[in-house]
């Protein structure tokens, strides 16, 4: 190979100049996120039946889809929760099973389960599932100051989010905050029982009435006509004019006994964006998606949805589409600081190599290309030929840098029995590092010498006379070579003092990140309606700002509010008990989560958490609040858990599990260092 490679000059010209535009065009198209690629499929059921109790969702539904799809071939364990007319069953499958068979098979044993189901319930949906992306990568704000939460609503589920999951790699789930639009007939019962009708009269009559049936064709001619029967009114006011029943002898109107309305649905969620309530939606990231081309994506379409909304309603010119809670931030952050270590890093070693060949030629080499030229170097300056030096210097030390490399591979070896989380973090570094030395190895035998064979000029890279600093390290390494057992005793103490000072040290797969976020999860006392709530969580934001300032969004475009560390403050209150419950840590009307973002570099945000956890609960000893500062980092890591450590308590009488899980939560909370433990869901 090195004979071919000095011979064949031009192939390797080429060779490498493939190499360098195939790296340009996958660097380009590289997946950018803070952790590899999680491949091991998980699958989520998701399906509803409108206001069954938990318990009853439990038995009936949850229960019969686990077991079910607990048939799959590959499931390695299931995760399941049961709310207010939601059922929500998580697959978990081994390592090896591809996706798409996780998915068919999930789907097929799901399906056929519906025979089974309580009759009303609607089919399950079975979507991937990805647990170490459970933190959305952005939040996409709706509001106005003059639209309703209706309208608001509107423009985010008919408009925006169907718009956003049109771009590659965007999951865009769930629309949360706002009003659901409903026609809603409000009955009086006294004028009901006055004639002698029932709320389920007014049922009968709007379904009977307001339809939308073919009636078939009619061929006239050489016309074939179609024939619609629509008794849909056209205004929601044309509906208090429908007959409902006849009363001694006289037609009973809408009108007589209900007021029907352009209204809403009861609220059941409601969002506040920086003290108002708003709308946003929460955008997530498909498995192997770019998460910097997707926020970039989405703050192009948002601009064009923008000007098409205010271009076909006038209430929406003061419409404002904004991309809130950026993760990409930390990703760029993340691939910037990368970029500057690696070219940092570059610098150096280029030096180190032209403090030591002293050619400006070899500062780009690196590794056991190093090793090469330096031989070369010496073979060239005993006066052979540039192509004889490069062949016999390569040659010489070749068997040295393959044994070297090798080396080098194996300590990666161990990664392949590696399994779980260490095997996502790890595995993808050690074959990274094992193809760039392997690559390194392949230009120090082919590059090399032949670049050394066609450039390298007699003399170049010489170091006849010995420098000042070179005599100096000289003499040092003399000194320690007569005095060895000092160096040898003073190594051992440090040896020892670092030993003591590692057992001092705490440990962690990762250390603690400031992602300069925060998200605080609150919980009211079970049946607590979501008024109340909300009036509860409006002072919960009122003691934040004290502590931190008030909201400053356009940071850090623009700082309006020098004084204040506090960028964004949003409140996600109760649940809807329809898609969004998926994608919630909420799990009724008492519940509440808030996520702050603060202003990067101005307050420690272990601080800060420390700070708000004494002054909340002090000021709100109604409630009960829990931390966490992760991020997309830590929550991937716990594999879309709210906390590093959760226990999980099994068995079939809910009463029973509820009892053990406070003895447990009680117990671990008086342990050094535990905080903010608590039971995830209640039965109450």
């Amino acid at each position: 190979m090195i004979r071919g490679a000095i011979r064949y000059p031009y192939i390797v010209l080429v060779g490498a100049l493939i190499v360098l535009v195939l790296g340009t065009v996958s660097y380009r198209d590289l997946p950018a996120d803070l952790l590899p690629t999680f491949k091991t499929p998980a699958v989520q059921i998701v399906t509803f039946y409108p206001g069954m109790p938990p318990e009853v969702m439990e038995r009936d539904i949850t229960s019969r889809l686990e077991r079910w799809t607990g048939q799959s071939v590959g499931i390695e364990h299931q995760e399941a929760r049961s709310m207010l007319g939601v059922s929500i069953v998580k697959d978990f499958f081994r390592e090896g099973i591809a996706f798409e068979t996780a998915m068919s098979q999930v789907t097929s044993y799901a399906v056929s389960d519906m025979f089974y189901l309580p009759p009303g319930t609607v089919p399950p949906m079975v979507m991937p599932f990805d647990p170490t992306a459970s933190v959305p990568l952005c939040l996409v704000s709706v509001s106005s100051p003059t639209m309703t939460e209706k309208e608001l609503y509107d423009v985010a589920y008919f408009e925006l989010r169907n718009r956003l999951q049109s771009i590659p790699g965007v999951i865009a789930p769930a629309v949360y905050g706002g009003k659901l639009r409903r026609i809603l007939a409000y009955v009086d019962r006294n004028k009901l029982e006055a004639r002698g009708l029932s709320p389920m009269d007014v049922v009968r009559a709007l379904n009977k009435q307001s339809v939308f049936v073919p009636a078939g064709n009619m061929k006239a001619g050489e016309t074939d006509y179609q024939i619609f029967a629509n008794a849909m009114p056209a205004k929601v006011a044309e509906l208090n004019d429908m007959p409902i029943a006849t009363h001694n002898g006289s037609v009973v109107f809408m009108r007589d006994v209900a007021s029907v309305q352009d209204s809403a649905q009861i609220q059941s969620n409601i969002v506040r964006i920086n003290g108002r309530r708003q709308v946003y939606i929460p955008i997530y990231r498909q498995p192997g998606a770019n998460t910097i081309e997707i926020v970039d994506a989405i703050q192009g379409q948002l601009r064009q949805i923008r000007e098409r909304l205010r271009e076909m309603d006038e209430r929406a010119q003061d419409l404002a589409l904004e991309v809130v809670l950026d993760q990409s931030v930390y990703v760029r952050d993340a691939i910037d600081g990368l970029q500057f270590a690696a070219l940092l890093g570059a610098l150096l070693a280029g030096l180190v190599v032209f403090l030591f060949l002293r050619t400006f030629r070899a500062t780009a080499l690196v590794d056991q290309s190093i090793v090469v030229v330096e031989n070369i170097i010496r073979h060239r300056s005993l006066g052979k030929s540039k192509a004889r030096a490069a062949l016999d210097g390569t040659k010489e030390v070749a068997p040295s840098i393959v044994v070297s490399t090798l080396t080098f591979a194996a300590v990666f070896l161990p990664t392949i029995f590696l399994s779980g989380m260490a095997k996502y973090l790890f595995a993808p570094l050690a074959w990274a590092a094992t193809f760039v030395i392997v690559a390194s190895l392949i230009v120090a035998l082919t590059v090399v010498p032949s670049f050394c064979a066609r450039f390298l000029e007699a003399g170049e890279g010489g170091a006849p006379h010995e420098s000042g600093w070179q005599h100096r390290y000289s003499n040092a390494i003399s000194s320690a070579i007569r005095g060895r057992w000092a160096v040898l005793t003073a190594t051992a103490i440090a040896a020892v003092a670092a030993g003591f000072l590692l057992t001092q040290t705490g440990t962690e797969l990762f250390p603690r990140v400031d992602a300069a976020q925060l998200q605080i999860y609150v919980r009211m006392p079970s049946g607590t309606r979501i008024e109340h709530t909300e009036r509860v969580l409006a002072a919960v934001e009122s003691a934040v700002i004290d502590e931190l300032g008030e909201p400053d969004p356009e940071f850090p475009t623009v700082e309006n509010d020098p004084d204040s560390n506090l960028r964004m403050l949003i409140t996600n209150i109760g649940v809807l008990m329809d898609w969004p419950a998926a994608y919630t840590p909420n799990t009724g009307p008492m519940d509440a989560f808030m996520l702050l973002q603060l202003k990067e570099g101005r307050r420690d945000i272990f601080e800060v958490v420390e700070t708000l956890r004494e002054t909340l609960r002090r000021d709100f000893p109604q409630a009960e609040f829990a931390f966490d500062t992760g991020g997309m980092l830590t929550a991937a890591l716990n594999f879309g858990e709210p906390a590093p450590i959760h226990f999980q308590v099994k068995g079939s009488d809910l009463e029973v599990l509820e009892t053990i899980g406070g003895d447990i939560a009680r117990h671990i909370a008086g342990i050094e260092g535990a905080e903010d433990v608590r039971v995830a869901q209640r039965n109450d």
